[in-house]
Formats: structure tokens, sequence, C-alpha cells
């Protein structure tokens, strides 16, 4: 049974929301085909053709993918693809494996990796630090020879757009790879009708600037959600810096909004928004869809991290505001 989770003290605020904001992968689209699926065979792809090891086994699944994820500071999906690479060439460079099966046997399990990458704060910069600690200086030396963060990003970008969107995305026509872009396996979740009439929107994302546009396009709301309303990582700050709720919030002069997302960097970046001098010019709530893969598995930290709404997807969540909004 659907259940809507609501802080005690947050009901009173509810009929205050003059804005939403959204996530949107994983809140708005199913991008377990895409996104997901692009981290997969990217990885796959590289450690191939880079390592010259024969392919026997998947090097990692959509659950493991979930513990980045959880880890923090991976909400750019670029740079969660280049933490998982850099990972399998490490291994490669301490066992010398000749075939997948071997990397993904051999030494640091996802797990392991994940949990030390959160302890130390997240993103790829401490999970490079992780990768260099544990590598003696030989091994460093075939590690920095075999990960090319560049390459790795740009097979990512190739997978992702297709052929037909490459161009549109990335400013490049595909170089090693082709066919039709991953993105077109995207499923919309978020029904548009629900959304409470004058409302002010906005996107908080990870997304580049063109990832968004298509997103919003596809989902029927690109005139919807005006240009200076869609927070990217090209505006200087990323999730879960707080400053992202500090542009979306000149964008939108709001009162009172609510940041809807899937994943705890969403979480945290509303954390420290309230952390930030000024904050208090406006208040923003946090609420949490479970729609993201292993988001059901994640409700209790969730809770225990202080999510103000936790709802079972974004149109649970805007079905109930409706009513409250009237």
């Amino acid at each position: 049974m659907s259940e809507l989770y609501i802080r005690q003290d947050v009901f009173k605020i509810l009929p205050q929301i003059d804005a939403i904001l959204f996530d949107i992968d994983g809140v708005l689209l199913d991008v377990s085909g895409s996104f997901r699926q692009a981290i997969i065979e990217t990885t796959q792809h590289y450690i191939k053709t880079t390592l010259g090891v024969t392919d026997t086994d998947k090097l990692i699944t959509p659950e493991e993918i979930e513990m980045f994820k959880f880890a923090g500071g991976f909400n750019d999906d670029w740079d969660l693809t280049n933490a998982v690479v850099a990972l399998c060439v490490a291994k490669w460079a301490q066992s010398k494996a000749t075939d997948t099966h071997g990397i993904v046997e051999y030494g640091t399990t996802w797990r392991e990796y994940t949990d030390a990458i959160k302890r130390k704060g997240g993103g790829l910069k401490q999970a490079e630090i992780f990768i260099l600690e544990m590598l003696n200086a030989t091994e460093r030396r075939d590690f920095a020879r075999n990960w090319n963060p560049k390459t790795v990003t740009r097979l990512f970008q190739e997978m992702y757009a297709g052929d037909d969107a490459c161009r549109e995305l990335y400013d490049f026509d595909p170089e090693y790879l082709h066919g039709e872009g991953y993105y077109k396996r995207e499923k919309t979740i978020i029904d548009i009708s629900l959304i409470p009439k004058g409302i002010k929107l906005g996107v908080v994302t990870g997304r580049a600037v063109p990832e968004t546009r298509l997103a919003l396009r596809q989902l029927n709301l690109l005139n919807r959600i005006k240009e200076e309303a869609r927070i990217t990582p090209e505006l200087g700050a990323k999730k879960p810096d707080g400053a992202t709720l500090v542009m979306a919030r000149e964008a939108l002069d709001f009162k009172c909004a609510l940041y809807i997302g899937d994943i705890l960097d969403d979480l945290n970046t509303v954390l420290n928004y309230r952390e930030i001098k000024g904050s208090g010019k406006a208040k923003v709530l946090s609420g949490i869809a479970l729609s993201g893969p292993g988001g059901e598995a994640h409700k209790r930290e969730f809770l225990e991290k202080g999510a103000d709404i936790i709802s079972p997807d974004v149109n649970f969540l805007l079905q109930y505001l409706g009513g409250v909004l009237k």
C-alpha cells in the first residue's frame, strides 16, 4: 500500500508553497534504460578496448551503480562512470586479469569501494584518492597510463546521445560508437496534469543544459519551465551544493519551495541550503520520491537524515499537494 510520510512540523508549512523544484532523473524520467545502462556499457566497452581483456562478465550491475548514488557526490553520471572505470582499471593493474570476470572477482568489491568513498565525503576526487592509496608505485603507473577520464566521458556521451543527438547535445559527431541514442529509452514518470495550477516551476539537475532541454522537451515541460529556472552545473554549482537552490530562489523569487529528488545528494542539497547565510529569506522543503532504483531500500536513511516528505513517486506527492494548495 502506498504511503506518504510528512514530518509533523511540515503540515502547517505546506499551504505556503509557491514553487516546486524538480530533480529530473528518477523523479520526472525513468532513466534506468538510458543513463544507468550507458554507465554499464561505457565501462564494458572502455575496459575491453583499452585493456584488451576478453568480455566474460558484466563489470557492474544497476544495483551496484545505486551504491554510488547513495555514497554521495555522484549526481553527475560522467563522474560516476569515471569512478567505476577507475576501479576496474586499478583492479586490472593489480591482478593483470585477462578477462572481465577476473577483474570482477579480484580484490575490492563495489560495496567496499563505495563505503570508503562515502566515509571520505563522496565524489570522484575521493574515489581517485582511495585508488591511489591502494596501489603500489608500479600499479599506479599502469593505472595512470590506462585511465583516461576524457575518453570515458566521450564514450558515455556518444552512447547516450547516439548518431541522431550527439551534435545537438555535445557539439560533436560520434567517433567511437554509432547507433540509436540511449536517451530514447527514457520513460516518463510524471503526470504533468497533476502539477498545481499557478505554481512556479524549476529544475535543479546534474544534467548539462542541452540534456536538460532534451528531457523537458520529452516531458512537454519545455515551455512551462523557463530557461533561467533550469539550474544546471554550467551555472557554477553542482548538487549537493546548497548554492544551486539559492540560484533557483533568485530565478523564481519564491517564498517557500518544495524540492523533489530521489537520492541523498538531493536531500543534502536542501540541508546545505539551510546552512547558507540568508537562506531564511525563503524556505525550501525536501521531498524524496522513492521511484528511483533502490529508493525504497533507503527509506530509513532518508528518514534518519531528516527528509520533510517521502512519497512513493512524484505523482502521489503532486496529487496530495493539489488538495492542499487549492
